[in-house]
């Protein structure tokens, strides 16, 4: 299956934060959006939810002293570590409380986030130093286990401490320096939003009229493609089939998407986030997705549909990628949820 990612990797994570099962597990993938733009409200705060009940428990199960945090939501945090030992338990206190929707597992989560050894406070990843937030799939496995339970229930705009056992981190398996088998792991994370497996643009409708152009359904749903007869032309082109009243996507924005891939030649679908349930999530403008994403995204506003016709020189090129041949030009509905 291709994604819109370039061809060696859609997403280059950063650092160690292979949070995941490795954390970057959200970017493995060759979708043709990784090489191709926000702002999903971040007025959200800590879920009275049953993760809620979790993390209080969790808090109030904790002994000793904590790490002190300077810096509200959004700020670059400074995180200093007592000279104590550390907490048995997972530890999840909230720093600021925000107002936006509670996460829910299955959802496609996007964070700020920076990470430090208990042992000596040493910063092992931070995505506010990388100028990116990070996006990856809550509740499903798809993060190391104090993540993946602690951050279910949490509102958009919320600032928690996260504090991770060796149990609820990498255990015996560190991912590599400078985390160390048995590490205690410090986590100061801002929740930015969460989209639904099933979410989609939520704009007016502006059906193209162009016979020549492709047709793209503009229901809430997963979109249906159907190509006309004749050529395709040799030029990328975007067009909103549904328009959104969010915020304009920038270079370097931090995108949400659902999108849909079929080829020009048969209509066959290629590679589609519905089929997965799992929004994408990827860096627009800079090279992480196909030249048609990058260029075509840009400036679309979220709560758009957006229908891309891809010619090879903005897609995979004379090589191709899998099924994709190098003469091939394709055509994406692509879905933009939220840009940060």
């Amino acid at each position: 299956m291709s994604h819109p990612r370039r061809r060696t990797s859609l997403i280059a994570l950063g650092s160690a934060l292979a949070l995941v099962t490795t954390l970057a597990a959200c970017g493995d993938g060759d979708d043709p959006a990784a090489d191709s733009a926000t702002s999903s409200s971040a007025d959200a705060s800590a879920s009275p939810s049953s993760s809620a009940s979790a993390s209080e428990s969790a808090t109030a199960n904790a002994t000793g002293e904590l790490p002190t945090v300077k810096g509200g939501f959004g700020q670059v945090p400074t995180i200093s570590v007592p000279d104590a030992t550390p907490p048995s338990d997972l530890v999840i206190s909230t720093l600021q409380q925000g107002k936006g929707p509670a996460t829910q597992a299955g959802e496609t989560i996007v964070v700020n986030y920076a990470g430090v050894r208990w042992a000596d406070g040493q910063v092992f990843d931070s995505s506010f130093d990388r100028g990116a937030p990070a996006g990856f799939g809550i509740g499903i496995g798809a993060v190391i286990p104090g993540w993946d339970s602690g951050l279910v229930g949490i509102k958009a705009g919320t600032r928690v401490l996260m504090v991770l056992p060796p149990d609820q981190a990498y255990g015996d398996t560190p991912p590599g320096d400078p985390i160390q088998a048995g590490d205690t792991l410090v986590f100061v994370v801002d929740v930015l939003g969460s989209h639904a497996g099933n979410a989609a643009a939520k704009g007016e409708p502006a059906p193209t009229e162009d016979d020549s152009l492709p047709y793209v359904s503009i229901t809430p749903k997963a979109p249906e493609i159907v190509i006309p007869p004749g050529s395709p032309a040799k030029q990328l082109i975007a067009i909103p089939v549904v328009v959104g009243q969010g915020a304009k996507v920038k270079k370097g924005d931090t995108v949400v998407v659902q999108y849909k891939g079929v080829l020009w030649r048969n209509g066959k679908e290629f590679d589609s986030s519905w089929s997965r349930q799992q929004p994408f999530v990827t860096t627009i403008g800079q090279g992480a997705v196909i030249t048609g994403w990058d260029k075509g995204l840009i400036g679309q506003t979220v709560g758009s549909r957006v229908m891309l016709v891809v010619p090879p020189k903005d897609g995979y090129g004379d090589a191709g990628q899998g099924e994709i041949k190098g003469t091939d030009t394709m055509v994406f509905a692509v879905d933009i949820l939220g840009a940060y």
